[in-house]
């Protein structure tokens, strides 16, 4: 997991304070005795003080005092707001690039597990071939027997051949011993979690019946609790194309992401891939549209328009 690039717990701490200030800010910083006298009206002031010129002078001193604070509240309120805009800031960017790091796919082991499953079916069916063509010669006891031996031919041409090997004709195609079973594989792998001192990062995924992904989240926490969330969601299996030549085959699918910032603001990108590869992505984030190209499967998306909803 990258590490994030700022320290958060700073500026939400510097956040915290500030807005502090700013509600002190808010009330004039006035409190008690003092407090209670100026929000009096001008007679509870003249008694308590004995005089009105008294009591006019105060009036003019505390709403003085009290106005000069209140003035600061505003001004305080936004620099708050500005620490935790830059921790926002800071946090989605290092955000995006640990939901990129490339945990989905082959990190969480589901390449690995497709790859073992394989080899696993693939001996499943050599067996399958290989018993049933030993009892087609009527050889299967005789190898259940003799588990050590493994070669029909190295059996068939010895001096001493059992008698079934009439039924073997080595000019035809026969299936070869499948060997050992290989592990066979558990259930795939969905979900991926790591935590260390710099937040968490979680991982699932969703797969169809023949375990292509459909849909993939991911959530990265920091100390703080905030949460930054994507979710890609496929229309379909993978639809590959192999283009001629060396290049490699690509995925047309089309999908949609929803991204969801550390403030609870989401945004959503539609993206639809032509078979050629190119393709064109729009996406909405709050009270703007903006549309990008691409001209093959490992071209840069380009924006090309945006606009106000």
């Amino acid at each position: 997991m990258p590490d994030f690039s700022i320290d958060y717990s700073t500026l939400y701490a510097v956040q915290a304070q500030m807005k502090k200030l700013a509600e002190q800010a808010g009330s004039g910083g006035a409190t008690g005795a003092f407090k209670e006298l100026g929000d009096a009206n001008s007679g509870e002031r003249t008694a308590a003080l004995g005089t009105s010129g008294l009591s006019y002078e105060f009036n003019l001193f505390y709403h003085h005092s009290k106005s000069r604070t209140e003035s600061a509240k505003e001004g305080l309120t936004k620099l708050s707001e500005s620490f935790k805009a830059v921790s926002d800031i800071f946090f989605d960017a290092d955000s995006n690039i640990a939901s990129a790091a490339g945990l989905m796919g082959n990190s969480i082991g589901l390449s690995d597990w497709k790859d073992d499953k394989a080899a696993y079916d693939r001996w499943v069916a050599d067996k399958a071939a290989w018993d049933s063509y030993l009892e087609s010669i009527g050889a299967t006891e005789w190898f259940q027997d003799h588990p050590d031996d493994t070669s029909i031919r190295a059996v068939c041409h010895a001096d001493d051949a059992p008698p079934w090997c009439a039924n073997w004709n080595e000019d035809k195609p026969f299936p070869m011993h499948p060997g050992d079973a290989p592990p066979k594989p558990g259930p795939p792998p969905t979900s991926f979690h790591h935590e260390d001192e710099n937040g968490t990062i979680d991982v699932t995924i969703e797969l169809d019946k023949d375990n292509n992904v459909i849909k993939e989240t991911s959530t990265v926490t920091n100390p703080e609790g905030q949460k930054f969330t994507t979710e890609t969601v496929y229309d379909g299996p993978p639809r590959m194309i192999d283009p001629p030549g060396d290049a490699e085959p690509y995925d047309v699918r089309d999908y949609t992401i929803t991204t969801t910032s550390a403030d609870g603001t989401t945004s959503t990108a539609t993206v639809t891939i032509n078979d050629d590869g190119s393709g064109t992505m729009v996406t909405v984030d709050g009270e703007e549209r903006v549309t990008s190209t691409r001209s093959g499967p490992n071209a840069e998306w380009v924006e090309t328009r945006r606009e106000d909803l």
